[in-house]
Order: C-alpha cells, then structure tokens, then sequence
C-alpha cells in the first residue's frame, strides 16, 4: 500500500491551499480588532467655511452691491479672527432599559473605553455624555456582562454604533 510521490505533493499542495485558505478567513475576521487595522472612527470632519451670499450679489451687480459689500467685510474678518469655526461637543443622551439590573454602566471609544456609571430612574439607566461629531463604537456593561444596545447599528467589532451630528 505505498503511494506515489505524485499522490503526496498533490495532497501536499491541496493541504497548504486549504491552510492559506483558512488563515486568510480567520485574518478577515479578526482583523477588526487589530487597532488602526481596519475600523478608524474619528469626528465628522466640517465643512470649509463658506463665503457669505452678498459676495455673490456683488459679482452680478457690481454697481449697487459695491458699498454694502465694503462695511460687512471688516466685520466679518474680525469676526472670524476673534472666533475661529469650532467644532462643539453634542450633549448625548444614553438609555438602557432594565428595571432588574443591578448596574449599568456604559463604555465606548468616546470615553476611551472607561466604564462610565449610569444612574437609574423609573427601571431606565441614563448617562449622559457630551460627545464631539462623528460615529463611535460602544456597549454596556449589565452586571458585569457586555450587551449591546437593542436599537442602534452593529460595528464590525461586535458593538453598538452612535451617530452624533
């Protein structure tokens, strides 16, 4: 019962096809979690500022929007040096439905995955979180267990996504 040299490079190379195969699956899935690999969550970039709607009037009339376009514009500039576009933090509101819990509390990549306690009224957990534009992962920790939030879209990491504009 002795195979060919044929038979075993054949079953060798089916063999290492397969394993290939199998490490290119097992890096798809776990890929997720390698960090910076392949889910980046950062803020919602904004918008460049936009040029106020006189400076257009002033392009097809330039004879009566002339002296009104003079005045706003010093205004504007020295608006612009005083304030510059700042991005503000949106209040977020964050509810988990429970009254036999015994603690809740929420992490996510806003608060740098730290377990944030939730304070409970009326069997509802609250916690509420100032949080800048953008998607970001999260969960919550129910008596110790990670659970997701029934409600909102799943990440490729196994965790709830909110969305705050």
């Amino acid at each position: 019962m002795t195979k060919s040299k044929n038979f075993w490079a054949a079953s060798a190379l089916i063999s290492l096809a397969v394993m290939v195969f199998a490490a290119y699956s097992l890096y798809g899935r776990v890929s997720a979690y390698f960090p910076g690999d392949t889910l980046e969550v950062r803020p919602v970039p904004m918008p460049p500022p936009q040029e106020e709607a006189g400076d257009e009037e002033a392009g097809e009339n330039p004879e009566a929007a002339a002296p009104a376009a003079e005045e706003p514009a010093p205004q504007a500039a020295a608006q612009d040096k005083a304030e510059p576009a700042k991005v503000k933090a949106v209040k977020t509101i964050f509810e988990y439905k429970d009254s036999k819990a015994k603690s809740v509390k929420l992490a996510g990549s806003f608060t740098s995955w730290k377990a944030k306690p939730m304070t409970k009224k009326n069997g509802v957990w609250k916690a509420e979180v100032y949080i800048l534009p953008g998607n970001y992962p999260y969960h919550f920790t129910v008596d110790g267990k990670k659970k997701l939030d029934p409600g909102k879209p799943k990440a490729p990491t196994g965790d709830s996504l909110v969305a705050v504009e």
